[in-house]
């Protein structure tokens, strides 16, 4: 009954977040879901073996290879809109700055109601006035960013998959003190 909605790549399939953030008199809720695969995939069955092993989808220059098959990953797990699907679902309730006031997670069935992709959601943003949730969204970023600068923490932006990272075999010495 949240309204989630995803936000990935335009041509993305394998939908595993959804969200809903709301404005409340304390600050913000933030409802957080995780495909729940656990639903489709005992614990050692030869699809979690593999999972394991691998860690993670495995993008290459025009490939990847998926951390779950596809019919669960791009299909049945897939919180594709208007389908009920299992997930974890953590609500986050932070105060006005933007700190955690509490946290808690359960399973629950989701149904997002939009895929939305980066791009059309920061034109929306930047074009304004964006929908609440999208401005609700940044507002919660900005916060969040600003803690983790106040507590001397560094962004670490990641590439896109498939960007291809330049590594330099020979690193530059740092000068003499």
């Amino acid at each position: 009954d949240l309204g989630s909605v995803t936000i990935d790549p335009a041509s993305a399939l394998a939908l595993d977040q959804a969200m809903h953030l709301e404005r409340v008199a304390e600050g913000y809720v933030v409802h957080y879901a995780i495909a729940d695969l656990a639903a489709f995939i005992e614990s050692s069955d030869p699809v979690d073996v593999e999972a394991h092993r691998r860690g993670e989808t495995l993008y290459g220059a025009d490939s990847k290879i998926p951390l779950h098959p596809q019919v669960l990953s791009e299909g049945a797990a897939s919180l594709l809109p208007d389908q009920e699907r299992p997930a974890l679902v953590w609500t986050i309730s932070l105060d006005r700055a933007g700190s955690i006031i509490d946290a808690g997670v359960q399973r629950a069935r989701v149904r997002s109601r939009a895929q939305l992709n980066y791009d059309d959601v920061q034109a929306g943003i930047d074009a304004g006035p964006a929908p609440a949730m999208m401005t609700i969204l940044q507002e919660v970023g900005e916060l969040r960013l600003k803690q983790e600068a106040d507590r001397g923490g560094l962004p670490l932006p990641l590439p896109e998959p498939g960007a291809r990272i330049h590594t330099d075999p020979c690193p530059r010495r740092l000068p003499a003190p």
